[in-house]
């Protein structure tokens, strides 16, 4: 009965000390935030066409839309009003861009015709606070996926899934992919040591899948610029382990640039200028997608 007395005892004292401490965060600078991934599926004749735009802000703070205006896609190769792609607001989705005009609203199928994408050099342009900002890329090619199976190795814990991916790389030339695993889980390629031959690997998923579970999984093409981003960009997200307060290494910096003052798009680090490079990234891809049941 003692031994029950002094916990009750010491229960009471720390409960009558616990205070609440309001801490001053120091507030972040907004940071403009463009998701501008183009998947093309060449098995169709024209493809979506959706950019998101944030802005980031504190933690806490509710997200807003972002607005600007100008956003415009160019092909260089074509000299003709077909080689401009106007995008605009989406009212149901106000973080969102899409084909079509400010004046008549985005076009009902919200789709562009894929040959638009394929040859030339591609350019994103539009003004944010009266700032004018751009992009470029040119369309990457990726190959079909020949197979998903599922595996039964672990890697680090027993309820690890495996998943076996089989491609084909392109043939005489060098080729950068990047896989969407589905669930913001993503991996890099490079074809280095298997150019032109059929490749196999495993990937493990950090998420939990259960029975039933489905994975969409895509293999995409990418640049080798939009391949370092998207390597700088996991290998960063691998050292957030400490939770969403863990502050990052670096800013990886995208290819959407601030017209004025910046003439090197090419360096990916955010050393001297940060400020005039937004976060996110304006690639071209062509796309496969598959899926697997787990089970």
């Amino acid at each position: 009965m003692r031994h029950i007395i002094y916990i009750l005892f010491l229960a009471t004292f720390f409960t009558s000390c616990e205070d609440v401490v309001d801490v001053d965060l120091p507030a972040p600078q907004p940071r403009l935030v463009v998701d501008a991934l183009v998947r093309l599926n060449l098995e169709e004749e024209a493809s979506p066409v959706r950019f998101k735009v944030t802005t980031t802000g504190a933690f806490f703070d509710e997200i807003t839309p972002t607005p600007l205006t100008g956003m415009q896609l160019v092909n260089e190769a074509i000299p003709t009003v077909a080689g401009i792609v106007f995008l605009t607001q989406d009212p149901d989705h106000p973080n969102e861009y899409v084909p079509g005009s400010d004046e008549a609203g985005p076009n009902p199928d919200g789709v562009v015709s894929n040959d638009f994408f394929l040859e030339g050099r591609l350019i994103l342009t539009f003004t944010f606070e009266e700032e004018l900002y751009l992009a470029e890329t040119r369309f990457a090619p990726a190959p079909p996926i020949d197979m998903v199976v599922q595996g039964d190795q672990t890697l680090f814990d027993e309820n690890d899934t495996e998943v076996i991916v089989t491609f084909t790389d392109i043939p005489e030339q060098d080729n950068f992919y990047v896989f969407d695993f589905d669930f913001n889980e993503f991996l890099t390629i490079e074809d280095r040591f298997f150019q032109g031959q059929q490749f196999d690997f495993s990937y493990f998923y950090d998420t939990d899948l259960e029975a039933g579970d489905v994975a969409n999984i895509s293999i995409l093409g990418a640049s080798e610029s939009f391949y370092n981003y998207m390597d700088l960009l996991i290998e960063q997200s691998d050292l957030t382990d400490g939770g969403p307060f863990q502050v990052p290494v670096t800013t990886v910096r995208g290819n959407i640039l601030k017209v004025e003052g910046v003439d090197n798009i090419n360096i990916f680090d955010n050393v001297g200028r940060p400020q005039e490079f937004v976060l996110g990234y304006f690639a071209v891809s062509q796309e496969f997608k598959t899926s697997i049941t787990i089970e």
